[in-house]
């Protein structure tokens, strides 16, 4: 399981990336790290496969570095730069901000990490034995570490929404219109969303 610390990091990281566009955005969510709910990211991790199980109501990255990582920490930070690193890939400009399958298939672990409308985020990592994609490696992989990271709500309906919105911040709550009963945080410009909160977008 993940430490107090190495989730402090990795969320200090992913806010800092999100400096470089949360300035330009509207409607932007507050994000938590649910701890109570590791254990399903832990599942998928414990499978020790590059393959997304389907968790129904989440959207989920995985990332697999072909070394031991001792350091939960180190580990966490990898798997968030390399991640947040298809952004110079990514087919999205200022006049296109759309979720297509282009995009997807370019930068589909950038995509969740970028989204305005995520309010809950938590993870799971596992040492895993060496993987088919670094068996034949010289040297070979002797272990893996393995990292799964799941969202809500899930980046879904390709190609209908934007991965987010121009414009303010939020100053009322009128301002915060993705879910139903939202409220402004004026201090930081950010929308909060209900606990029940459910995704319009999810049937």
């Amino acid at each position: 399981m993940l430490t107090t610390i190495s989730v402090k990091n990795w969320l200090m990281e992913k806010l800092k990336m999100l400096k470089e566009i949360c300035q330009l955005e509207k409607n932007i969510y507050k994000f938590s790290y649910n701890k109570n709910k590791e254990y399903i990211a832990q599942k998928t991790a414990n499978i020790c496969k590059m393959e997304h199980p389907g968790t129904v109501g989440y959207g989920e990255n995985l990332y697999a570095n072909s070394w031991a990582m001792d350091n939960l920490t180190e580990a966490m930070l990898g798997a968030a730069n390399g991640w947040w690193g298809e952004k110079d890939v990514c087919p999205i400009n200022e006049n296109n901000l759309k979720v297509t399958d282009k995009v997807f298939d370019k930068c589909g672990h950038w995509v969740p990490m970028a989204w305005s409308h995520t309010t809950e985020i938590f993870c799971g990592v596992q040492l895993c034995p060496p993987q088919f994609w670094c068996s034949n490696w010289k040297p070979p992989c002797y272990n893996t570490t393995l990292i799964s990271c799941n969202y809500y709500n899930p980046t879904n309906d390709a190609g209908n929404i934007l991965i987010y919105e121009k414009g303010q911040r939020c100053r009322k709550d009128s301002d915060c219109t993705w879910y139903k009963n939202s409220k402004c945080e004026i201090k930081t410009g950010l929308c909060l969303a209900p606990k029940d909160a459910k995704d319009p977008k999810i049937k």
